[in-house]
């Protein structure tokens, strides 16, 4: 079997490399950073409910909520997930049927 590569392949890898020599640059060793430490989170759960019978439109109940998450975030709370949503469906003498929702959301910060 004959080689694939050309005359012309082998003379471009050969002046590639005797540049590189040329020049006598070669890559600097560098030693590996340390690992940080794990960064130890303090937890606190906090409750955001939705209640449809306190009648608030769309733009009133966000800034409900943006109000909460700023004053947790001016804390240094951020929130994570939301740990359990829980929908209340109650129906009174047949005829008035209201539904709850409450969720339980997880905040962190560094200790």
């Amino acid at each position: 079997m004959r080689n694939k590569l050309g005359i012309g392949s082998v003379v471009v890898a050969l002046l590639g490399v005797s540049v590189v020599l040329a020049m006598g640059q070669t890559p600097d060793a560098r030693a590996q950073r340390a690992r940080a430490a794990p960064i130890a989170w303090e937890y606190k759960v906090s409750v955001i409910s939705y209640n449809p019978g306190e009648r608030l439109n769309e733009d009133q109940r966000a800034a409900r909520y943006e109000k909460l998450l700023n004053a947790e975030a001016r804390e240094g709370w951020e929130p994570v997930t939301s740990l359990l949503t829980r929908n209340t469906v109650q129906t009174v003498g047949g005829a008035v049927t209201t539904r709850d929702t409450t969720s339980y959301v997880a905040f962190r910060r560094p200790r």
